[in-house]
């Protein structure tokens, strides 16, 4: 996720500093080697960013042209910068980890990510959760965008939880889910009826989440995975 440059440390001096194309470069470039921003992830638009630091369009026009010299974004005409930049070893990881290995993962995983939003969600974090959860309300025949909003509403339980790390590890699960083996597996389990199952879960889960109760959460997402193992498993062995 994007922030600002308030923590910026020339920020933090009693005399005033005006944040260049340079500083907004450094910012980016260590959001994308540090994991928050994923190869493939659509940057925000221009306007955005210049809004956010206070600076033109130009100084961050400026900026990301220095990304994309240094191979770290590509600026696609007609639709957007991208992060093109990627850790060898994560995708190689994503690339070869089973879906079951990525279930058993989350056992462990996602539960105490519940228990955890529970504790620490604001209200501007769970009316993002709850758009997600309505969008895959919306998804119960289009596979494709229920995978889309499922990790969408996973990823903003784990910003609930106001901690950096869960959130990082979410979207490496999300890289996993982009796998050619995940693809294959989703296009076998994901039927309407089980996205009705999965949706009434995720709704059982969001409001034990908005109620904070965290041992009913946690133990409706651990039927979550155990729903989605089972599916796995069945649709391996047939």
């Amino acid at each position: 996720m994007i922030t600002d440059l308030t923590d910026h440390p020339l920020r933090l001096r009693d005399r005033p500093y005006k944040i260049g194309a340079g500083d907004i470069a450094v910012h980016l470039r260590r959001r994308i080697t540090g994991g928050e921003l994923l190869h493939g992830e659509r940057l925000p638009p221009e306007r955005a960013f210049a809004d956010q630091f206070g600076v033109s369009r130009g100084t961050v026009r400026d900026a990301l042209r220095r990304l994309e010299e240094g191979g770290f974004v590509e600026k696609r005409p007609g639709s957007g910068t991208y992060v093109t930049w990627s850790d060898a070893e994560t995708t190689s990881i994503a690339q070869s980890t089973s879906p079951l290995e990525l279930i058993d993962a989350r056992y462990a995983l996602e539960p105490q990510i519940v228990r955890l939003a529970v504790l620490n969600a604001t209200e501007q974090a769970l009316v993002k959760a709850e758009r997600s959860l309505e969008a895959m309300q919306r998804s119960e025949h289009d596979a494709d965008s229920f995978s889309v909003n499922d990790e969408a509403f996973h990823l903003a339980l784990a910003e609930c939880t106001r901690n950096a790390m869960l959130v990082w590890i979410t979207k490496r699960v999300s890289e996993v889910r982009k796998n050619t083996e995940w693809a294959r597996m989703r296009q076998l389990t994901l039927s309407a009826e089980m996205i009705r199952r999965y949706n009434a879960q995720h709704r059982e889960i969001f409001e034990a989440v908005r109620r904070r109760d965290a041992e009913r959460g946690a133990a409706v997402m651990t039927a979550h995975l155990d729903l989605a193992r089972r599916s796995l498993v069945s649709a391996a062995s047939s």
